[in-house]
Order: C-alpha cells, then sequence, then structure tokens
C-alpha cells in the first residue's frame, strides 16, 4: 500500500508555518529570519492589506457585454473592494477568445466579445485585480438545452457517449453517470488532467491576469471515480485487482492524492510560465462536524470530494484558497457552523494566504454584512484571514432588494450593518510574501508508465531526504518550496542532478 501523504520537507517550509503570513511579509522586507507572531489583529489595521474580492458567475449578467464589465468595474470600486474573480470558462467554453476552448454558446454572450480583455483594460487604473476563474469538474450544463453545439467541445469529444476507453466522465460503484447532461471529469483520467492544464495555459499565455481560480478542483461527491482508465491507474499502482467500495481508506487516499497532484501542477506550471500570476482555488467547508476539533482528512471535503485544501495551504500548493462558507444566518445551527469554520481557517497554520467566501445569495443584506465583519474580525486566538470573498456579485441577498443598497451596506455605516460599514476605506490586496522566499520548486517529466512510482528528493552528501512524492498519470511530477542549491531526483533505481533557484521552477527530464 502506498502512502500518499508522506511528503517529507525541509527546514524552511517548518519555518513557514510557524510564523504567519506577516511573518514572512516582515521577514521579506527587512531580510531577517528571526521568529516573529503569526498574523494577528494586533499586527494589522484597516489599512493593512487585504484581499476584498467579488466571484462573478456566467450563469447572471456580469461579464456578457462591455456595458455589464464597465458597471461590475464601477460597483468594486464604489465597494472599495479590490479583486474581480470572474467566471470566464463555465462547462469548458470560453468567455474570451481562446487558442483552445471553443467560444461560449450563452445566447446572452455578446458575439466574438472578449470579456476578460475587457475587464483586465477597464481594471488597469483602478486598482483592481482580475482574476480568470476557471470552472475544471462539470463538462457541460443543459440550461440553454441539449449538448453543446461545437464539435471540439469536450462534451461531444470525451463525454457520456463516447467509448469506455475513450470517456473522460467519472461513474459511480455501479459505473453509472449520475447526470449524463451534467457529466463530471474524472480527474484519475490522465488526458482529463492534461486538458485542465492546457485551460490553465491558454490564458496564463495570452492574457495578463492578476490571478488564475479554479473551481470544482474535487471529485464528484459520494463515491463516484470509476472512469475505466482511472480505475485501472488504481488497480496498477496498488497491485489490486477487485473494485474497489466507495468507503475504501486505500481508494479514498488515491483519489484524493490524485486532485493533490493536480493542484500542485496547475500551480507550477502557472509559477513557471508567470511567477506574478497568483494561483487561488475555490474550496469546500461541508459537514456539521467542527473542523477545530477534528483531523481535516476525516472531514467531508476529503472524504466526500477528496480535497485536501488544508494540505495545499500548508505546502504550498496555492497562493490562496478562498473557502466556500456558505450557511444562511436564518436557519438553526447554521451561523454557529459558519464561525467555527472561519475561526478554524483563520487559526490554521499555514504558508500561503486564506479568503473567507460567505455566501450573500443565502442571506439578506443585513445577515450578509454581520457574516463579512465576522470574517474580518480576528478569532478568539487573535488571528485574522487574509481576505474576504462574498459569493456572489450578481446574486447579492435573497431578499430581493437592489443591488445598491449592499454597496451602501459594505461602505456606509447604516442600519444594515449595525452601523459599522467594514470597508470605509480602499486597501491594496494582500501580497504574496511567499514568492520573494529564498525558495524554488522542481517540475520533472517522465515516462507515464512510471505513473505512481515514488520519487525521492535528497540533498547533502549524506542523502538527506528533503521531499517524495508519486510520479501521476501523465509521468509528472512536482516539489514546492525548496531551499536553492542541488538536489539528487532518485526514482525507479536512477537518480538525476538538478539545481534549484530562488523564485523560479526548474523543469527537469529523465
Amino acid at each position: 500500500m502506498k502512502h500518499y501523504y508522506n511528503i517529507r520537507r525541509d527546514w524552511m517550509k517548518h519555518v513557514f508555518r510557524s510564523m504567519g503570513l506577516i511573518g514572512l511579509l516582515v521577514i521579506f522586507l527587512i531580510g531577517s529570519m528571526a521568529p516573529v507572531a503569526p498574523m494577528s489583529a494586533e499586527a494589522a489595521d484597516e489599512e493593512d492589506p487585504f484581499t476584498r474580492a467579488f466571484w462573478v458567475q456566467a450563469f447572471e449578467d456580469g461579464v456578457k457585454s462591455p456595458e455589464q464589465i464597465d458597471q461590475l468595474l464601477a460597483d468594486v470600486e464604489a465597494a472599495n473592494m479590490n479583486t474581480i474573480v470572474a467566471q470566464v470558462v463555465r462547462r469548458h467554453d470560453a468567455y474570451f477568445n481562446s487558442s483552445y476552448l471553443p467560444f461560449t454558446e450563452d445566447p446572452n454572450m455578446t458575439e466574438g466579445f472578449d470579456a476578460l480583455q475587457y475587464l483586465i483594460d477597464g481594471a488597469e487604473d483602478k486598482g483592481i485585480e482580475i482574476h480568470a476563474w476557471i470552472v475544471l469538474g462539470p463538462m457541460w450544463h443543459p440550461i440553454y438545452g441539449g449538448a453543446p453545439e461545437a464539435e471540439e467541445h469536450i462534451y461531444n469529444q470525451f463525454g457520456p457517449d463516447a467509448p469506455a476507453d475513450e470517456t473522460w466522465v467519472t461513474k459511480d460503484y455501479n459505473d453509472v453517470v449520475a447526470n449524463p447532461m451534467q457529466p463530471y471529469l474524472d480527474f484519475g483520467h490522465p488526458d482529463a488532467r492534461e486538458h485542465v492544464i492546457n485551460m490553465v495555459k491558454d490564458i496564463v499565455s495570452a492574457y495578463d491576469v492578476d490571478g488564475i481560480h479554479v473551481d470544482y478542483i474535487r471529485y464528484q461527491e459520494d463515491g463516484k471515480g470509476y472512469n475505466p482508465t482511472s480505475l485501472a491507474r488504481f488497480q496498477e499502482e496498488t497491485g489490486r485487482t477487485d473494485r474497489p467500495q466507495p468507503n475504501d481508506t486505500e481508494w479514498i487516499e488515491w483519489k484524493t492524492h490524485q486532485i493533490d497532484t493536480l493542484m500542485k501542477r496547475i500551480y507550477l506550471e502557472t509559477m513557471n510560465m508567470d511567477m506574478n500570476v497568483d494561483v487561488t482555488a475555490a474550496v469546500l467547508s461541508w459537514g456539521f462536524a467542527d473542523p477545530r476539533e477534528n483531523e481535516f482528512t476525516d472531514l467531508d471535503p476529503v472524504q466526500r470530494a477528496h480535497q485536501n485544501w488544508e494540505m495545499w495551504l500548508q505546502e504550498g500548493y496555492l497562493d490562496f484558497a478562498y473557502v466556500m462558507n456558505y450557511d444562511p444566518e436564518a436557519t438553526p445551527g447554521r451561523p454557529e457552523r459558519y464561525d467555527q469554520w472561519i475561526e478554524y481557517q483563520k487559526d490554521l497554520e499555514r504558508s500561503r494566504g486564506m479568503a473567507i467566501g460567505p455566501a450573500l445569495y443565502m442571506n439578506s443584506i443585513p445577515d450578509s454584512l454581520n457574516q463579512i465583519k465576522r470574517a474580518i474580525e480576528p478569532s478568539p486566538a487573535g488571528n485574522i484571514a487574509e481576505g474576504v470573498s462574498p459569493y456572489v456579485y450578481n446574486v447579492w441577498s435573497n431578499d430581493n432588494r437592489p443591488f445598491a443598497d449592499l454597496l451602501e451596506a459594505l461602505t456606509v455605516p447604516n442600519e444594515d450593518n449595525n452601523y459599522d460599514a467594514p470597508f470605509t476605506e480602499q486597501v491594496d490586496p494582500f501580497p504574496t510574501p511567499w514568492k520573494d522566499a529564498p525558495v524554488g520548486h522542481l517540475l520533472g517529466t517522465y515516462s507515464p508508465d512510471l505513473s505512481g512510482e515514488e520519487v525521492v528528493v535528497t540533498r547533502g552528501q549524506r542523502g538527506r531526504e528533503v521531499a517524495s512524492g508519486h510520479i501521476d498519470g501523465s509521468g509528472v511530477v512536482g516539489f514546492t518550496d525548496l531551499q536553492p542549491g542541488n538536489y539528487f531526483i532518485h526514482v525507479d533505481g536512477e537518480s538525476t542532478r538538478v539545481h534549484v533557484r530562488n523564485g523560479s521552477v526548474t523543469v527537469f527530464d529523465q
């Protein structure tokens, strides 16, 4: 049995975890490795950098015409917010001029309109960051009726009607696709994973975005993952011949590893193209178990959807986690659940940034303001997050009030915010001090025949092991946050010498 969580890191990673993000920021400004306090209320005030983001989804108006984007930019500026996370890949269709994906068939989209470029151009002088939001898992949505018209769309090429040895669709234990009109990618399939990487590269190579935001980077919940190609990989890598039960521990661990390595590869491929692009992800806060009192790997995000984002923040697989803290304040038990999760998030030891994401669409404007302010406040231990990202700009409340009321409540003391507005002044987004750290990364390519093989990274004359991982189904392996210098990479009885440089990704083949 392979233990995919047995990943060891050098001393720098552990120093990062113990210092907190404000500590990192101080270190990279003054050049000292002296221990400093975690990010706390005392370390931050209202003028300090703090990410204030709006998710903007593409099922509603918001990014479908120049007029809509002009209004969006004006609204974000008026709200004293600083980041737009705009859905520009909804269901493997592009709301921009893609060289890889088909243009969206959304009938409300202005024909030929490059929403992403228009957003970037409009935000340039406003101090607003633009993050390109890409939906990964769901292949299609029947909102317009029937399958996509574009022959090249992945639904038509690799969807539920494709042969078993060609489909990318995930299935349940009984070999059934849960909803054929809304099929879901199986992230254990190497070709599906390459498609995800290609979507990311398509944007980073052609657009001057501030960030890439990946959504649905998880398995379809509750016992999926039985794509024939994926199941065959699992059996080959573990030496098993059976069809594992949905609750099989090794099966869950293997699927979690598929998501971990995909997230890490997205990060490393992006950093290799442009270190200035942030990589963020929308992540889950499912379940009623208290995250403060349980191991994260026992909670629903890992057990049901195989998304171990706690480790991503600790190991440096992304820049910010945007946690979907979706709780209706008016429902008994849900305010308590919201508070448990956001306290855990603020107090989590991590080397990357945390954004709390309350659900506007589930709440009245006063309840949303209450949740936003609680997201910003320090935890009982005195720790804070690095950002807040209300979901969603274009479905802003459940009480049918005008959007102008939300804007006012965010910025002006009034009855909706109990005369304490959260965003009275403009601030910069939280920076990424870890990118200025004296560390680098590795990204290696091997034969796909070595899928599942362990890779060990050593350093020094005595061969001290500093990291280990496993080759994915595409033959790729990666390592984050390594000190600069020479290393040896060991796999399948062979070794390769590589050199890690500050602030860059060392790419190697073997």
